[in-house]
C-alpha cells in the first residue's frame, strides 16, 4: 500500500490530519495536470480543490486496482472533463499553465525560461490527448500502465499513442529549430 492509500485509509477512519497530508503531497502535481487539460490556472485550482472536496464529502472507496496517485488523477481528470463540458471553452495557451523552477544562476534561469517557453509552446500545438499523455509520463512520472488507467485506455493504445505523441512533438520542435542541427 503506498503512502497516499495509507493516508486516505486513515482519513476514512477519522484522522483529519491525513487529509492535510494528502493535499500537501498531491495538490501541486494534480493542479499542473489539470491545468494541462483546462488551460487555465484559476480553473485548475478550483478543479483541484473540487477533487479533494469529493474525497472529503463523497469518500469514495479506492478499490486498490491502481496506486492512490493514479486513482486520484483519474478522479481529477473526470472532474476536469465535466468542467470542460460545462464551459465549452478551453483556449488559453498551454505556456500560461506552467511556472518555471528557480535556478542557481540568473543565466541558467534565462536559458531555462527560453527553453521551457519553446517546449510548452510546442506542447500546446499537439492534440489534447497527446499533450495529456506526455504530461502524465514526463512531468508526473507515471508509467504508461498508470497513464492508461487515468485516461481510461488500454496499455496497447497508450503505447502507440505515446509513440505518436513523441513523434509529433519531435516534428514540432524540429520545425521550430528547437534542436541545433549539426
Amino acid at each position: 500500500m503506498d503512502n497516499g492509500a495509507d493516508s486516505y485509509r486513515r482519513f476514512l477512519e477519522g484522522d483529519e490530519s491525513a487529509l492535510t497530508a494528502l493535499v500537501t503531497a498531491y495538490r501541486p502535481g494534480l493542479r499542473g495536470y489539470l491545468c494541462g487539460i483546462v488551460h487555465d490556472w484559476d480553473l485548475a485550482d478550483d478543479l483541484t480543490q473540487e477533487t479533494f472536496v469529493k474525497l472529503c464529502l463523497k469518500k469514495p472507496r479506492d478499490k486498490g486496482t491502481a496506486s492512490f496517485k493514479t486513482w486520484l488523477y483519474a478522479i481529477g481528470r473526470r472532474t476536469a472533463l465535466d468542467a470542460l463540458r460545462r464551459r465549452k471553452n478551453a483556449d488559453v495557451p498551454l505556456d500560461d499553465c506552467f511556472s518555471l523552477a528557480d535556478d542557481d544562476t540568473p543565466e541558467a534561469a534565462v536559458l531555462r525560461a527560453q527553453t521551457n517557453e519553446r517546449l510548452y509552446a510546442a506542447l500546446g500545438t499537439l492534440q489534447p490527448q497527446h499533450r495529456q499523455l506526455l504530461y502524465l509520463i514526463y512531468f508526473e512520472a507515471f508509467t504508461p500502465a498508470q497513464a492508461a488507467k487515468i485516461l481510461h485506455k488500454s496499455s496497447r493504445s497508450v503505447s502507440s499513442q505515446l509513440y505518436r505523441a513523441k513523434e509529433a512533438l519531435r516534428r514540432v520542435l524540429r520545425e521550430e529549430t528547437f534542436f541545433d542541427e549539426d
